[in-house]
C-alpha cells in the first residue's frame, strides 16, 4: 500500500505541504527534458532527414529494429519517475562503432522518446525517463571518438593475431570500462535531481535501489559489447559498415529477447515464491488464538529469499540501507501493527508480488483475528452462566476432562457450594429476589476466586469451583470456608434484607482413581438436581423422563430390578467434612443405577 501510494505521489504530483508546488517544479523539470531531446534531435536532423531521402526504407528498418531493441526496459526502483534499464549504451556504441551514429541519431532518439512515453503510460513520466536514459549519449561519443579506427584493425582479417595490443586497451576496452561505470552514475545523478524536483526523500529513495541488479545488468552491457569483435570476426563480414550495422542490430536484439527472457523467468520466479508464501499462510488455518501473527510472518519467511517479514508497530522504519513494504493496519483490540517486508539495498529490488503478499497474508490475518474474536465471543456467551456470570455446567464438565487428558498427576479439587431455602426465597419473596440473592452470591464467591480456579453454576443453587494445581489440601478447606463465610452475609434487596445458608463440601483427585471421582461427584450433583424436578408419589420419584430426547417415560422399579440382575449399580462414598474441626464426620452413601440404554437413575428413587 504504501509503495503504490509513493507510485502515484511520484507520477502525479499530489498535493505536498503546500499543495501547488510539487506538481509545478515537477513539469518545470519535464519541460527542461523537453528542451534537451528537441536540441538533441535538431542537432541531428539535417543529417538524419537527408539519410531518409536517400534511403527512407533502411531508415525504416532500423527505426523499426530500434523499438525493438528498446522494448526490453527493467525498472531500477519502485518509484516511477526513476530511469529504467534498457539496452540503449551497447546500442549506442554500436552507433558509434560504425560511423553511423549521425545519420540515424534522430531516430534513435524519436523512438527512445516513444517506448518511455508509452511503457510511463504518461507524457510527463515519459519524457523525463527519455531525457535521463539519453543523458549519458555525449559522454559515450566522446569516449567513442576513435573507434571506428581500432574497429578496422579488430576486423582485419591480417591483424587478427594483434588484436590485443596496447592501441586496443587504450581506444576500445579502457572507454568500455568507463562507460561501463559512468553510465549508472550519470542516470542515478538524473534521478536524483528528478526526486528532489518531485519532493521524494533523496534518501529514501536511494533505498529503492538494488546494487546488486544495477551492477549485474552495467555487466551483461559490458558483456554484449565486448563480443562485437568476436561476432564481425566470426561472420567474416570485412568491414563493410552498413553490413556490419545489420549484425550489430540482430545480435543486440537477440541480446534484447535474452534479457527479457530472463526479466520474465525472474517474474514467474517470485510469482511462485509468492503463491507458495499464501498457500503455506493457507496451509496453518485455522490460525491460532495466541500470536497468529508470528504463525503468519514464518509461513511466510518460508517462501521468501534474500528478505524478511516481521511484525511492526510503525509504519515508518528507517533503518539504513534497508527498504520496506507494509501490509494494510491490523488492529487487535487497542494495538495496531503492520505486516513488513525488509530487504537491503544489495539485494533484489521489491515487486508487486511482494506486495501481493503483505496484502493477501495481511487480509487473511485480519480475518482470521475477526473469526477468533467472534468464536471466542461466541464461547464465552454459551459456557457463561446469563444470570451469575459463572461458568455453566457443560463447561465445568469440559473443564475436567480436559485436565483428566492433559495431566493425570495434577491434583485437582472441587468445592462445592450449595445455596440452602433458594426455594423458599422464591416462594416469599418472588423468584426476581430469588435471582438477585443467587446473582450476589455467585459475585462474592468470585471474588474470592484465585488465579488457578474456576467457578461454575451446575445446577439452580449449587456452585462448583475448580482448583487446579493444590498444593496443600488445608489451603483449599481454609479458602472454602472463607468464601462459603461472605456468600452467607445478607443480601440487601428492594424486599429488604434477605439471608440464606451456603453449605460446602470438597472433593480431592487421588492417584488411585485420579479424576473419576471427580466426575463422579459432578455426574451426582447434576443428576440429583435433575430428579429434585421431577414428580413425587409417596415421598419417592414414581418415572424419570428418558435423557434421549424421545419423550418416553420408563418405570424406576424396572430400571433397580434390572441392574440388579446386569450387576450395574455402583455405590459412590462422599466424605463429609466438619469445617471446624476439620474431620470426616460422616459418609454419604449415593447409589448409582444405569439401565440398559445409559440412562441413570436418580440417586435418591
Amino acid at each position: 500500500m504504501a509503495s503504490k501510494q509513493s507510485k502515484h505521489q511520484a507520477a502525479t504530483g499530489s498535493q505536498s505541504k503546500d499543495g501547488i508546488r510539487k506538481p509545478v517544479r515537477l513539469t518545470i523539470l519535464a519541460i527542461i527534458y523537453t528542451l534537451f531531446l528537441a536540441a538533441a534531435i535538431a542537432f541531428h536532423a539535417q543529417e538524419g532527414v537527408q539519410r531518409l531521402m536517400e534511403d527512407p526504407a533502411r531508415i525504416c528498418i532500423w527505426s523499426l529494429c530500434f523499438l525493438l531493441c528498446l522494448i526490453y526496459y527493467k525498472k531500477r526502483s519502485s518509484y516511477r519517475v526513476a530511469a529504467e534499464h534498457t539496452v540503449l549504451p551497447p546500442l549506442t556504441v554500436i552507433l558509434l562503432a560504425t560511423g553511423y551514429f549521425p545519420d540515424v541519431a534522430m531516430f534513435l532518439i524519436i523512438v527512445t522518446i516513444i517506448t518511455s512515453i508509452i511503457n510511463a503510460r504518461s507524457l510527463k513520466i515519459g519524457i523525463l525517463r527519455a531525457g535521463t536514459t539519453l543523458a549519458p549519449i555525449p559522454l559515450i561519443k566522446i569516449l567513442f571518438a576513435n573507434t571506428s579506427h581500432v574497429l578496422s584493425i579488430i576486423i582485419s582479417q591480417d591483424s587478427v593475431n594483434a588484436a590485443i595490443n596496447p592501441y586496443q586497451f587504450q581506444h576500445w576496452l579502457l572507454p568500455l570500462l568507463i562507460m561501463t561505470v559512468a553510465v549508472p552514475i550519470i542516470r542515478l545523478i538524473c534521478d536524483i535531481v528528478t526526486f528532489f524536483f518531485a519532493q521524494i526523500p533523496i534518501r529514501k529513495a536511494m533505498h529503492e535501489y538494488s546494487l546488486s541488479h544495477i551492477l549485474a545488468m552495467a555487466l551483461a552491457d559490458l558483456m554484449a559489447i565486448v563480443w562485437i569483435p568476436e561476432i564481425l570476426e566470426f561472420a567474416n563480414i570485412g568491414s563493410d559498415t552498413a553490413t556490419v550495422l545489420s549484425v550489430f542490430m540482430l545480435a543486440l536484439i537477440a541480446y534484447s529477447l535474452l534479457l527479457m527472457t530472463v526479466d520474465t523467468m525472474s517474474r514467474l520466479t517470485r510469482s511462485r515464491s509468492a503463491l507458495k508464501c499464501i498457500a503455506n499462510v493457507s496451509d496453518a488455518l485455522p490460525l491460532p488464538n495466541q500470536v497468529p501473527e508470528g504463525t503468519v510472518v514464518r509461513r511466510i519467511n518460508r517462501g521468501l529469499t534474500h528478505m524478511r517479514c516481521f511484525v511492526s508497530d510503525a509504519k515508518n522504519l528507517d533503518k539504513r540501507g534497508y527498504s520496506y513494504r507494509y501490509s494494510a493496519p491490523i488492529f487487535t483490540g487497542s494495538r495496531r501493527y503492520y505486516l513488513a517486508m525488509e530487504r537491503s539495498i544489495w539485494n533484489r529490488p521489491f515487486t508487486s508480488t511482494d506486495e501481493t503478499i503483505l496484502l493477501t497474508c495481511g487480509e487473511v490475518l485480519a480475518e482470521s483475528l475477526r473469526v477468533n474474536k467472534e468464536v471466542t465471543l461466541l464461547r464465552t456467551e454459551s459456557e457463561t452462566d446469563t444470570l451469575t456470570g459463572a461458568l455453566t455446567y457443560r463447561a465445568f464438565i469440559g473443564h475436567l476432562k480436559s485436565l483428566q487428558t492433559e495431566n493425570v498427576h495434577n491434583l485437582v479439587a472441587v468445592v462445592y457450594f450449595g445455596v440452602e431455602h433458594l426455594r423458599t426465597v422464591n416462594e416469599h419473596y418472588g423468584r426476581k429476589i430469588g435471582n438477585a440473592v443467587l446473582r450476589s452470591v455467585g459475585m462474592r464467591l468470585s471474588q474470592l476466586l484465585p488465579g488457578n480456579a474456576t467457578l461454575s453454576r451446575v445446577n439452580g443453587a449449587e456452585f462448583a469451583m475448580i482448583v487446579t494445581n493444590v498444593t496443600s489440601t488445608s489451603d483449599v478447606e481454609e479458602l472454602a470456608t472463607r468464601m462459603r463465610n461472605l456468600a452467607v452475609m445478607p443480601v440487601y434487596t428492594e424486599e429488604g434484607e434477605v439471608s440464606v445458608d451456603v453449605s460446602s463440601s470438597i472433593s480431592f483427585s487421588n492417584a488411585t482413581d485420579g479424576f473419576s471421582v471427580l466426575l463422579a461427584d459432578a455426574s451426582a450433583h447434576i443428576y440429583e438436581s435433575e430428579s429434585s424436578n421431577l414428580p413425587v408419589v409417596d415421598g419417592m420419584t414414581s418415572t424419570l423422563a428418558a435423557q434421549n430426547g424421545s419423550g418416553d417415560y420408563f418405570n424406576a422399579s424396572d430400571v433397580l430390578r434390572h441392574a440388579i440382575e446386569d450387576n450395574t449399580i455402583s455405590v459412590l462414598y462422599q466424605p463429609i467434612f466438619d469445617v471446624n474441626t476439620k474431620r470426616i464426620t460422616s459418609l454419604d452413601t449415593i447409589v448409582r443405577v444405569h439401565d440398559a440404554k445409559g440412562r441413570t437413575l436418580a440417586p435418591y428413587s
